[in-house]
């Protein structure tokens, strides 16, 4: 199975990561860099009609995308 469908085993791997230190140095011109704070996921339960589902579901395999990216890359583009 294509990692895309093992979504749950890709997360847990990315929790147990270590987090990054909280500044980088570059090391060409010394300068300090700060990380961006990593955000944990968690898991959230939306309802959809059978209908939406299966548009959603196309939708997402055809960018090459899980569900969940699509709607977090959704929500990431509107500015608040």
């Amino acid at each position: 199975m294509p990692d895309k469908y093992n979504a749950y085993k890709k997360a847990q791997e990315e929790v147990s990561k270590p987090n990054p230190p909280a500044t980088v140095t570059n090391t060409i011109t010394g300068d300090i860099i700060p990380n961006k704070k990593r955000e944990t996921k968690q898991q959230m339960s939306i309802m959809l009609t059978p209908t939406h589902k299966k548009k959603l579901r196309k939708l997402a395999d055809s960018l090459d995308m899980s569900a969940s990216e699509l709607i977090g890359y959704w929500i990431d583009q509107h500015e608040d």
